[in-house]
């Protein structure tokens, strides 16, 4: 099945959706639920979206080296994977507090919320496969998250405590039942092949990265406005990421010990090769020891419990930094605001740049600089802040928003309150 196969699907399920229904007599226009986006959001939260849509800037276009810890000149490999599980956290942040926050929806509510996110996911999933056939060298993100709005349908009056227990299972527990599952549905062919593309295999499993979706949305059911709870934040999300990769780098030691010539290999590589299925997968002991792992993208569950930490850290320095809106602070929530529409585009222009521009002898190309960072990033900026002050949000936001309420049937007992989008 290829992704042109899959958008199609999209559309045609986006298009059933829409048309389910609309109440003439709705009391709550596409508008006034915009207005009342707009004076309740929680500033920090766009602060923090858009660090993680600015650090997948640089993921895309800087050439970076591997993150070692040891070499502060390789800190800014940090953006490597820790920006787009930010930005997955977010999406279980934004899903939480657009149903409720700390007080979860009623039953009546509840249904109209979930109609209106699985919309948004087929929106997104749409948009995502559109920008994924565009064949950037970029990883597209939108369509692994579309598939996590999906997920977060049933558990939308889990309590927080639950959601964070099985966060953590599910960050032991997947990337240890990933591969043999990789098997499995490789040993289906096509077109089951495609699904393992956006479940299993990749940059951004789905499986695996359901477990920042359950912390995004725990996180997002506390009270994000009190400073202890953003200290707290902090202080968990540090020690977390410091115990994971501490203690790989403790027991990786171990691989020297069984593997000496470091042969070992990562999740991602030892999965069963499609054009092979019968050979199912291989698990040798030097293969499970890539387990023990902590690399950016490795799948592991050290790199699971690092990157969480990490994005907890974010979000809640930018709860304590950005309380409430500001001048200063205006631009980044700008970004923040219309990170959908602000990522889209980051993804059309590198298009424009790969189609005008051809990779140099080292295979990079010619762009792949801090100065096309900073241009990228200044110009996201300052266009988002311009199209927030004339309009409130950004057009994808408000196209996905306008047809999500429009197709739920009942705008009168919509989420209106909700401090945030989901974008």
């Amino acid at each position: 099945m290829s992704w042109a196969s899959l958008v199609l699907i999209g559309s045609r399920s986006l298009v059933v959706a829409v048309r389910g229904g609309s109440d003439a007599n709705s009391s709550l226009s596409e508008d006034e639920l915009m207005k009342v986006d707009r004076t309740t959001r929680i500033p920090g939260v766009d602060v923090a979206r858009a660090l993680a849509v600015l650090g997948m800037f640089a993921a895309h276009i800087l050439d970076l080296d591997d993150l070692r810890w040891t070499d502060p000149a390789t800190y800014g490999s940090l953006v490597q994977g820790h920006s787009a599980v930010t930005f997955a956290v977010l999406a279980g942040v934004s899903i939480a507090l657009v149903t409720g926050g700390t007080r979860p929806r009623t039953p009546e509510q509840l249904v109209i919320a979930r109609h209106q996110l699985l919309v948004r996911a087929c929106c997104i999933f749409l948009l995502g496969g559109l920008l994924q056939m565009l064949g950037t060298p970029i990883l597209v993100i939108l369509v692994m998250y579309s598939f996590l709005f999906v997920l977060a349908l049933p558990l939308l009056r889990v309590p927080p405590q639950t959601l964070f227990i099985a966060a953590g299972v599910l960050a032991v527990v997947m990337p240890a039942i990933v591969p043999p599952l990789h098997a499995a549905i490789g040993a289906w062919g096509s077109p089951y092949n495609a699904l393992s593309d956006i479940l299993i295999n990749g940059g951004y499993p789905a499986l695996i990265w359901s477990a920042y979706l359950l912390l995004g949305l725990g996180l997002g059911r506390l009270d994000l406005r009190s400073p202890t709870v953003a200290r707290r934040m902090i202080g968990f999300g540090a020690g977390i990421a410091a115990a994971a990769y501490l203690l790989s780098a403790a027991v990786v030691q171990l691989q020297d010990t069984v593997d000496p010539d470091r042969q070992f290999e990562p999740p991602s590589k030892f999965f069963a090769p499609y054009d092979n299925p019968g050979e199912g997968f291989r698990w040798t002991w030097s293969d499970l020891l890539g387990l023990l792992g902590a690399d950016a993208h490795s799948g592991t569950p050290f790199d699971v419990f690092g990157s969480a930490g990490i994005s907890m850290v974010v979000i809640g320095g930018c709860l304590i930094l950005c309380p409430r809106p500001s001048p200063w602070n205006f631009p980044l929530r700008a970004t923040g605001t219309m990170a959908l529409t602000v990522y889209s585009v980051h993804v059309v222009a590198i298009f424009a740049l790969c189609s005008v521009t051809t990779r140099g002898t080292s295979g990079d190309y010619p762009w792949q600089n801090f100065w096309t960072w900073l241009l990228f990033a200044t110009v996201a900026i300052a266009a988002s802040s311009c199209w927030i002050h004339r309009f409130g949000r950004g057009p994808l936001e408000r196209l996905i928003t306008a047809i999500a309420v429009r197709s739920s049937g009942s705008r009168r007992h919509s989420p209106a309150g909700a401090p945030q989008s989901v974008e």
